[in-house]
């Protein structure tokens, strides 16, 4: 037998190599599915409405292209059981009527309502959360959240102390002071401005608005509410969970320990009211 020359003996592991990496393709996307379906039902006992990351690129403050809807939708009920209707603003001209229909559902909520950008800067916050994320920085620190993160030493050991939950006191008292019903009839009008800005991210066509406004209920509802005294480190500039369980929770969950167990559970009821009667709506 005749040994090969370089030539085929190099054209020959050519193909080999392009063989296995299409075996490795192939089977990979032979698993994907059954691997992702693993993923999901471990996940469904924490959160019912599992949903794909958006795009890296945040557009909260991109120049979007201004959608078109022409609707009319329920503003509120009347005395006589009628439905008043008016048209639903454009989404770029939308933020001074809708900050006065938030208004309406709450007076205690104008500290902590955005002024610009509003219907956009909610959507892209219930996103993060639906996520397990909190909001952007840049967002939050639009809202009046008022002192410092403060600690206190007992026996040598560092824990949250009550005034940092207090910085929160203001906010949970307002999101409790929401009208339920009032609201539900404000989210039905808005629900197309919400949706357009929805369709700006990168879920498939069959996700709504509604899925992960649902998914962001869902994560703060399960966030850990801790009513004993919470260990801190300082292991460089930034505090840090003692525990190191608590220090591997999500963002979110970690944002709703640092306001405290009483303003997680007002908060987390009036949620827990709110989804119901938004379900029920449906």
């Amino acid at each position: 037998m005749q040994p090969q020359n370089d030539s085929s003996l190099g054209k020959w592991k050519f193909w080999l190599i392009i063989i296995v990496l299409l075996a490795f393709i192939v089977g990979g996307l032979l698993l994907w599915p059954s691997d992702k379906a693993d993923k999901l039902s471990n996940e469904s006992a924490e959160q019912v409405l599992l949903l794909p990351k958006a795009i890296e690129s945040n557009p909260l403050l991109a120049d979007a292209e201004e959608p078109i809807i022409e609707a009319t939708v329920a503003q509120g009920e009347v005395d006589d059981g009628e439905v008043m209707q008016e048209p639903l603003p454009k989404l770029s001209e939308s933020d001074a009527v809708f900050f006065q229909d938030m208004l309406s559902i709450s007076a205690q909520l104008k500290p902590w309502l955005f002024k610009q950008q509003a219907i956009r800067k909610y959507v892209f916050a219930g996103n993060s959360m639906a996520q397990g994320m909190r909001p952007a920085i840049k967002v939050l620190r639009e809202l009046p959240f008022k002192g410092a993160f403060s600690v206190r030493q007992v026996n040598g050991k560092l824990y949250i102390a009550e005034q940092s939950y207090h910085r929160y006191d203001a906010f949970s008292q307002a999101i409790a002071s929401i009208d339920t019903q009032r609201a539900v009839i404000l989210y039905r009008k808005y629900e197309p401005l919400l949706q357009a800005v929805f369709n700006e991210l990168s879920y498939p066509k069959n996700y709504q608005v509604l899925d992960i406004i649902k998914a962001a209920a869902g994560k703060i509802l399960q966030a850990p509410v801790l009513t004993s005294r919470v260990a801190v480190i300082r292991p460089s500039v930034y505090y840090k969970f003692a525990d190191p369980q608590l220090e591997k929770l999500s963002a979110l969950d970690k944002q709703m320990l640092r306001m405290g167990a009483k303003n997680t559970q007002i908060i987390q009821a009036k949620l827990r009211e709110l989804m119901q009667a938004l379900i029920a709506s449906e």
